[in-house]
């Protein structure tokens, strides 16, 4: 009877192709449209996870810039102030410029050389009169790792002569003078990446020594952060208001979320369709191979005549459809794993359990469409119209 069965089974496939491939179709097509949006589901959940709102303060108190950073609100923060017309060791006809910073943006940490006692970490959390120069500027001016750099505003000696008495003691020499009177930086690292540049690097938090090159309160150029949560950018707007409430010039803050946005909301728009879709095919999927095995009562009315029991030819039908589903489920799963290529890890797991689903629900529809069929009188499904 078994045999019977499989021969019976191969010559349903067989002898109505078009009816197979239809049912294979339609379980490719439901599989790729679920495989497409479970792609795409995770796609914009790692974007939501991973979305990145940036944070930009302009003259902001360096003060200021700190509460922000130790505010809970923000990471990663990035803190940049360029003061130019700098003379170093008091030569007048090279421009140089002074970089307060507390990160290296450009390099990496492999790309610095640094004097013995100090590496990135130090560095930067240094509020001494250290400096990182590229390699090739400190060859020019003589100097190596552990060396003092004089540094000064150009018009120095105007500057410190501005109360109209001779700022000069009994016998002191303008260098003397300016070794008094103007800062010193020690070389803590040479930079030995990129094009050459006449800039020192000098610590965010290292502006007491230099206090010559600021004038009134010390404030950032710029001060960069990430939003630690997306969700609190509308308190984060009021509390960058209330940070800057009061201070002097003219500070300014800007803030982006408008890609973040989209994101947010195009994640929640698929979030709220994922289960709806999956209901959707795993609904079609049962009901449109009942709807196949229906179309065949005729067939069904012949083989109970024959004497073929119920549990027969329910059977056949069933596993005619679920292999026909299987075979498209598997096409269509490959078909969006190619079309997308993501990481095997990442949708082993969904497209397994929605194989399981979709076959479950397509064994249960034809089944119960095929059970419905075979019930009924042997003379009323002889007599009944495809």
């Amino acid at each position: 009877m078994m045999d019977w069965s499989f021969r019976y089974l191969r010559r349903l496939l067989g002898r109505n192709p078009g009816r197979s491939l239809l049912s294979l179709g339609l379980a490719a097509l439901l599989a790729l449209a679920f495989g497409l949006v479970t792609m795409l589901r995770g796609m914009y959940a790692e974007l939501y996870r991973n979305v990145e709102v940036r944070a930009v303060f302009t003259g902001i108190p360096y003060a200021k810039a700190l509460k922000a950073e130790t505010s809970g609100f923000l990471r990663d923060a990035y803190y940049e102030t360029v003061i130019m017309d700098v003379m170093v060791e008091l030569n007048d006809l090279e421009h140089a410029a002074i970089l307060f910073t507390n990160r290296l943006e450009e390099v990496g940490p492999e790309d610095v050389e640094w004097a013995e006692g100090w590496d990135e970490e130090s560095f930067f959390a240094a509020e001494k009169g250290v400096c990182l120069l590229h390699a090739e500027y400190a060859e020019e001016l003589g100097m190596g790792l552990g060396d003092r750099v004089r540094v000064n505003e150009r018009n120095w000696l105007a500057n410190i002569s501005a109360g109209g008495e001779s700022p000069l003691r009994p016998g002191e020499t303008l260098l003397e003078l300016r070794d008094r009177r103007r800062p010193f930086l020690t070389v803590a690292g040479l930079l030995r990446s990129g094009p050459e540049d006449h800039i020192l690097r000098v610590p965010a938090g290292a502006f007491k020594p230099l206090s010559c090159f600021i004038a009134g309160e010390y404030s950032l150029d710029i001060a960069r952060y990430t939003l630690a949560d997306y969700h609190r950018a509308s308190a984060f707007r009021d509390y960058a208001k209330s940070l800057l409430d009061g201070v002097r010039g003219d500070p300014a803050f800007s803030m982006d979320t408008d890609s973040a946005d989209r994101i947010y909301e195009m994640h929640r728009l698929l979030e709220t369709l994922y289960p709806i879709t999956i209901a959707a095919a795993l609904l079609l999927g049962g009901v449109l191979p009942g709807l196949m095995v229906l179309h065949a009562s005729k067939e069904i009315s012949t083989l109970r005549a024959l004497g073929v029991r119920i549990r027969s030819c329910t059977g056949i039908y069933t596993l005619a459809q679920a292999l026909c589903a299987f075979l498209g489920l598997l096409i269509g799963l490959l078909l969006a794993f190619v079309l997308q290529r993501p990481a095997f890890a990442a949708v082993a797991g969904p497209f397994g359990i929605y194989l399981a689903a979709h076959l479950a629900a397509c064994a249960l529809g034809s089944g119960i469409f095929a059970w419905l069929s075979a019930r009924r009188h042997v003379l009323e499904l002889l007599q009944s119209k495809e």
